[in-house]
């Protein structure tokens, strides 16, 4: 007798009697009720046992990690270099470019010469807030001076113009803060990073 008859042989016993106690052979012998018992039992048996033990495995297999789309550090050096390009053509004034991952972590930095310390370090702010918020540093601006969310002042964001999020498949994949003019950080931006993912790739401007 293998496993599956073995815990199924109580309920045949328990069906043995009813059967007999109600009448109910229909003209079988009990050895032929028994057997047509165990039958459909053990069929039953075995593919419950099976379905449990393909569970078992199943949840045994499923993953502990997750994968996640990052910008690389070859994407964010030509955003930084378009942007660059960009205003060293038009721009009044130098600016800074910063590309950070989804986390807020640097990826990529330049300053033009005569950036001051104030411009570079705001670019990295503005890619920061905007991919904590995951939308662009104007939009930030927006909510918090509408009162719709004063969080970023509480916790060290600068909602200004000029940080934009790169997304690819509807996710954040990192993020772009210009530091400088701050009509043109927005545009600069925006640019740098479609020439790169391609349209699509910020968030619909409001």
């Amino acid at each position: 007798m293998n496993k599956c008859e073995d815990l199924f042989n109580i309920d045949i016993w328990i069906a043995e009697v009813n059967a007999e106690q109600m009448g109910v052979f229909g003209g079988w012998s009990q050895d032929q009720f028994k057997e047509a018992s165990m039958n459909g039992r053990y069929f039953i048996g075995c593919a419950t046992f099976v379905g449990v033990v393909l569970i078992a495995v199943a949840a045994s297999a499923q993953s502990t990690t997750f994968e996640r789309k990052i910008v690389t550090s070859s994407a964010a050096r030509q955003i930084v270099d378009h942007c660059v390009a960009t205003a060293e053509a038009d721009f009044p004034m130098p600016i800074a470019v910063a590309v950070v991952d989804p986390y807020g972590i640097l990826v990529e930095f330049h300053a033009m010469q005569g950036a001051n310390e104030t411009t570079g370090t705001t670019a990295l702010l503005k890619a920061k807030t905007a991919a904590r918020w995951r939308r662009s540093s104007t939009s930030v601006n927006q909510m918090v001076t509408s009162g719709e969310n004063q969080a970023p002042f509480w916790i060290g964001d600068f909602p200004q113009p000029g940080g934009m999020p790169i997304m690819v498949d509807g996710l954040v994949v990192g993020a772009v803060g210009v530091g400088g003019p701050a009509s043109r950080g927005d545009p600069c931006a925006i640019a740098a990073i479609e020439s790169v993912f391609g349209a699509g790739s910020t968030p619909p401007q409001e």
